[in-house]
């Protein structure tokens, strides 16, 4: 099963508790014992998160980094995780977030309910019926969606 990762980058997760996120993450993989397979769009914040998480349980990931000057947003205290993370990353495809949604069969959202890139990838998995796992770091609040 490909599961997917969408969730907010490291500047917007300022004021939240980045701890507890990451071991949401962790809840989220154990609780998703049919992951096969990692989708990151390999932002910084939860999409790195979610790669070390994916290795840490032997959980092969793919990189999926929509374009080639994504690493121009990445904060520089970032970018070593990130090498990293394509360094352990099984394989690199060049895809967007919607092209993310039809190949996965599940996702992990993480969430506080406020409109950008998350908000709209959370909206497609509604709308094409994909199960996922909502982690909001508002409240410190784990949901099932199925």
């Amino acid at each position: 099963m490909k599961t997917l990762i969408t969730g907010h980058r490291l500047h917007k997760l300022n004021g939240y508790n980045q701890n507890w996120i990451k071991e949401a993450i962790e809840v989220a993989i154990n609780s998703m014992p049919n992951i096969s397979i990692g989708l990151s769009g390999m932002a910084s914040g939860v999409d790195l998160w979610f790669c070390q998480a994916c290795y840490k349980f032997c959980i092969p990931f793919i990189a999926c980094p929509p374009f080639e000057e994504q690493i121009e947003t990445i904060p520089e205290t970032e970018k070593p995780l990130r090498e990293w993370c394509f360094e352990k990353a099984a394989e690199t495809w060049k895809i967007r977030n919607s092209q993310m949604v039809v190949k996965c069969d599940s996702a992990i959202v993480v969430f506080d309910g406020n409109k950008g890139g998350t908000h709209n990838v959370f909206q497609q998995l509604v709308e094409n019926k994909k199960p996922f796992i909502w982690i909001n770091p508002v409240g410190e609040k784990i949901w099932e969606c199925f």
